[in-house]
């Protein structure tokens, strides 16, 4: 039976075939679709089984530290960027040291982040940390969690009972509190990874680069020495 999960066996049985060879294809599809039921069965199904209806009882830091987990692995996979926390000057450019590196990028680049991390003026200016800072979200929710099980200072996470289901934003601000609502972040995060396995599925040269990035990290995920002589995403351009 084959497996509807990828796994280290199933790249590394394919790998070789998709050297140097973005142009989208069926092995192409197959690799992306089993990449969808790995992230869905490993990080969206557990987080709708503990977001149980009606419950609203502090379930929310277990939500959102998975949800942090899943903004950073979104980034990484989207830029090809490896983290390497000996990182020094002569490590390639796509190595990171520090999470925030491309953890508050993300957050200020991001379409499902708009109106949240930045905004645009109604002469298109982009305006960076407005309403909110993206640092502080790093720092106050992700590494709050990530590292003491807490949110810090005036961060809170919160969660309704009842939606209409259009809700977009999920960050707002009542009295010097900043509320996170982890169900609407839940959808957003959601939409995110069906666009970009669109942009990844895409037959453009845009979809092209993002394969070759996502390919660099899948080789990391499955713990594969780096080979740049030999696979062209290992290569640092």
């Amino acid at each position: 039976m084959e497996k509807q999960i990828l796994d280290k066996n199933q790249w590394h049985s394919i790998r070789t075939n998709l050297n140097n060879n973005y142009d989208y294809s069926d092995d192409w599809k197959n690799i992306i679709d089993l990449f969808r039921t790995r992230i869905e069965n490993y990080y969206l199904s557990p987080i709708n089984r503990v977001k149980v209806p009606g419950i609203l009882k502090g379930e929310g830091f277990t939500i959102m530290t998975i949800q942090c987990a899943l903004i950073e692995m979104f980034a990484t996979f989207k830029s090809g960027q490896i983290h390497n926390y000996r990182k020094n000057g002569n490590s390639p450019s796509f190595e990171y040291k520090l999470a925030d590196h491309c953890f508050i990028k993300f957050l200020q680049t991001e379409k499902i982040f708009e109106n949240h991390f930045y905004r645009y003026t109604t002469a298109g200016v982009k305006i960076l940390n407005d309403p909110f800072k993206a640092k502080d979200f790093y720092s106050s929710v992700r590494c709050g969690l990530m590292h003491e099980a807490r949110t810090k200072g005036n961060w809170v996470i919160n969660a309704k009972r009842l939606y209409n289901g259009n809700e977009h934003i999920f960050l707002t601000e009542d009295n010097g509190t900043i509320r996170v609502d982890r169900n609407i972040l839940s959808r957003l995060l959601n939409e995110y990874l069906d666009n970009y396995l669109l942009e990844l599925s895409a037959e453009t040269q845009i979809g092209n680069n993002l394969r070759r990035l996502f390919a660099r990290k899948l080789d990391h995920l499955y713990d594969i020495v780096p080979d740049s002589n030999n696979y062209d995403w290992w290569q640092d351009y």
